[in-house]
């Protein structure tokens, strides 16, 4: 930025030489005390002027759009870097395409305003002053003619502007809320469809880019305003200098050369208001970005690391609640005082009927919320007082929803683990019951998934996520639902993977369909936020409770029960 604005003087420096020759030339002429020698010597000097001007102009806008990429580049990645670090609550609260089109759009009309705005503000400056500083000089009855129209024109633009960065401010939130809304949409296209809901989605989506389209056109409105005025203040000034300049030339006051300088001055006085008004809207509209964006950063986690955060080594990963009562908002608890303990190695299930807890529970071990009051430990040390990168780094997790980035099969298995080798990757996807189907695949492993993993089955995202853990192998595994989904064949496969990805792993699972967890080193029932029940499955069953109860309204042959009473069966 220094290299620009050190071209933008030089710039500037070119714009005020020039006339000043001429005005030298012309004086010559008319008091005839030049020759031909004096005539080169103009020329050549103009012409290195001009050579100067091409090549700091060059180096003014070549350097401002280095540093502005520059800034752009940083900008992202830091305000990317900072959301990553935002914690659950924050992405509850906001809209995807919200945040995309501040950590994308914004930043991009920042790098307008550092391109243009920060170069075309100092020459707009800088190079009026400059002229005007020269004028005074050569004529100071004459200069305070120039200056008449400035002050009245200035005044209106400042009304102007004001007003403008507020417009652009609504303008940016509308053009927010249009891109969080196709977002939805084309995540949500498939529910879209099938509900006929197209035209409906469209309207709402013209709707929003009306609402966007007639902001732009109300700012736009006044948009033109500064160059109007700015045009007709030029005009003026340079009426006034023709006829007050021409009537003390007439009379003597004035020399036809000094006249010249002032006209010309005139022209380029009130240019860079005009560049500077012509890219006006480019300026407002950073301005409003910047507000966007800088509210974006100043949103301060409350997930973070404690000073001194712990990394213990030689530890074994148990896991312990103690009187933890937690809720996602103060006035709404979830859990009420819970308590146990899964020890290293050890199978912990946790059921219940829906809204228990059972995911709550299974979010608060990797620190992903903090508990309101209690605690929970993590390799005998409060998940607190951890470094957040270790305690995930040794937490996997196969969760009901699998996620899979839009990429290979290869790349979404080393998520977890990309230095892992290509025999690590066979052994885990071997693991998983993942090899068969990866193989049938149209390119294998180098098979793009599409967004989502939209392009496999429920069943294949699934033991990929599994094949994903194994190979991050956490000591810790998290298991959501992971069979809920499927059907009885791809079950049995996935549940073989779980097996085998539980062994000799602290294992907390979550299950839906409970004739999965019976051999579940201890089983936790939750009902309402509260454990209500615990122990192994042949306990729960004979004491007869909640669990007993919940096992006895599974039916394990509920599908072909329901095939029953269907018209026809027909197997694929």
């Amino acid at each position: 930025m220094a290299g620009s604005v050190i071209c933008g003087l030089l710039f500037a420096g070119t714009n005020l030489i020039p006339p000043l020759l001429i005005r030298q030339l012309i004086q010559w002429i008319t008091e005839a005390s030049a020759d031909s020698s004096d005539l080169i010597r103009v020329t050549f000097a103009l012409l290195g002027l001009y050579l100067i001007r091409g090549a700091t102009r060059y180096g003014y806008g070549y350097f401002s759009h280095v540093t502005a990429y520059r800034v752009m580049h940083n900008l992202m990645v830091r305000v990317y870097r900072h959301m990553q670090r935002q914690p659950h609550r924050f992405f509850n609260y906001k809209q995807t395409g919200s945040l995309i089109s501040a950590s994308i759009n914004d930043i991009e009309s920042v790098e307008d305003f550092i391109a243009h705005g920060i170069p075309e503000t100092i020459l707009a400056t800088i190079l009026p002053f400059s002229m005007i500083v020269v004028l005074f000089v050569l004529n100071p009855q004459l200069a305070l003619i120039v200056l008449v129209p400035i002050p009245l024109a200035s005044w209106l633009v400042y009304r102007y502007l004001s007003r403008a960065r507020r417009m652009w401010r609504v303008i940016r939130e509308n053009l927010a809320n249009l891109v969080a809304l196709v977002q939805d949409n084309l995540s949500g296209i498939a529910v879209i469809k099938a509900f006929s809901q197209e035209n409906r989605r469209a309207e709402l989506v013209e709707e929003k880019s009306m609402g966007f389209r007639d902001g732009m056109l109300r700012v736009s409105l006044v948009g033109q305003l500064p160059m109007g005025i700015i045009e007709l203040a030029g005009g003026l000034g340079i009426v006034l200098v023709i006829w007050m300049g021409g009537s003390m030339a007439l009379i003597g006051h004035t020399t036809v050369a000094d006249l010249f300088v002032f006209i010309v001055y005139m022209g380029h006085i009130y240019q860079p208001f005009l560049t500077l008004a012509s890219i006006n809207d480019v300026l407002q509209k950073a301005a409003a970005s910047v507000d966007r964006v800088f509210a974006l950063l100043a949103e301060k986690p409350d997930i973070v690391d404690p000073p001194g955060a712990l990394v213990p080594h030689n530890v074994d990963f148990s896991i312990a609640f103690d009187k933890v009562t937690f809720g996602y908002e103060p006035d709404a608890t979830i859990l009420h005082e819970v308590t146990f303990d899964v020890s290293p190695g050890e199978i912990v299930a946790l059921v219940g009927p829906t809204g228990a807890g059972k995911t709550t529970i299974s979010a608060l071990i990797p620190r992903f919320w903090d508990v309101q009051s209690g605690t929970v430990t993590v390799a005998n040390h409060d998940v607190r007082t951890l470094q957040l990168e270790f305690l995930r780094r040794n937490v996997a997790s196969v969760l009901q929803d699998v996620f899979l980035f839009h990429g290979t099969v290869l790349e979404n298995v080393l998520f977890g683990r990309p230095e892992a080798s290509n025999h690590e990757v066979i052994d885990a996807v071997k693991a998983a019951n993942a090899e068969e189907f990866i193989i049938n695949l149209p390119d294998g492993f180098e098979t793009v998934v599409g967004e989502r993993g939209v392009r496999l089955s429920g069943g294949q995202k699934q033991r990929l996520s599994i094949a994903r853990a194994l190979l991050k192998d956490a000591p810790i595994l998290i298991l959501d639902e992971a069979t809920s989904s499927v059907d009885a064949e791809t079950e049995s496969l996935i549940q073989e993977a779980i097996t085998r990805l539980a062994s000799n792993r602290t294992s907390v699972i979550i299950a839906h369909r409970l004739s999965t967890i019976r051999s579940a080193d201890k089983i936790i029932v939750l009902d309402d936020g509260r454990i209500v029940e615990s122990g192994t499955n042949h306990a729960l069953m004979a004491a007869n409770g909640l669990y007993a109860r919940m096992v006895q309204s599974q039916d394990l042959n509920r599908d072909w029960r329901i095939h029953r009473d269907v018209d026809e069966i027909v197997t694929y």
